[in-house]
């Protein structure tokens, strides 16, 4: 792990962008094909009009799993600021649980991923195949990210 933690750090700026981007784009892309698996099928040309469409199946629980994901996702896009929407939350809170819960919050999107992953390769599901490539990458975008962005950093 230290070898890779070298790479990344002697990597010069420019190549830690791109990485960083391809990295950002490829979870992404599951993230927005499983939501797009969600929406209802358009009606046939030449239906009746009275016939129902045609809703796929769903799974409460991996709809839930795709958007802890999105969130996770988005709290790793770089340039997002999720200090306000942190400190509107802890105002909410008692003092003594604002640290905490902030700190739970963080551990939580760190480990939605993974779960995501697990749960579609041991449960099948309608959007299994975009939970699980959107779980690995989106966790591999937490583990490199603040290695690349300090990559990117260092070109100042």
């Amino acid at each position: 792990m230290l070898n890779a933690a070298a790479i990344f750090l002697l990597l010069a700026p420019p190549i830690a962008l791109l990485l960083s981007l391809l990295l950002l784009i490829a979870a992404a892309a599951p993230i927005v094909l499983g939501w797009i698996s969600l929406l209802p099928a358009e009606r046939e040309p030449f239906a009746r009009p009275g016939e129902p469409r045609k809703m796929p199946a769903r799974d409460p629980f991996a709809i839930f799993l795709l958007v802890n994901i999105t969130v996770s996702l988005l709290l790793r896009v770089p340039g997002f600021d999720a200090n306000p929407i942190f400190a509107k939350i802890a105002g909410l809170l008692p003092p003594d649980w604002a640290n905490n819960a902030m700190m739970i919050a963080f551990i939580w999107f760190g480990f939605i991923p993974g779960l995501a992953a697990a749960y579609s390769l041991l449960r099948a599901n309608p959007i299994r195949w975009q939970l699980l490539a959107g779980g690995v990458l989106t966790l591999v975008l937490w583990f490199a990210e603040p290695w690349l962005v300090s990559a990117i950093a260092s070109a100042n």
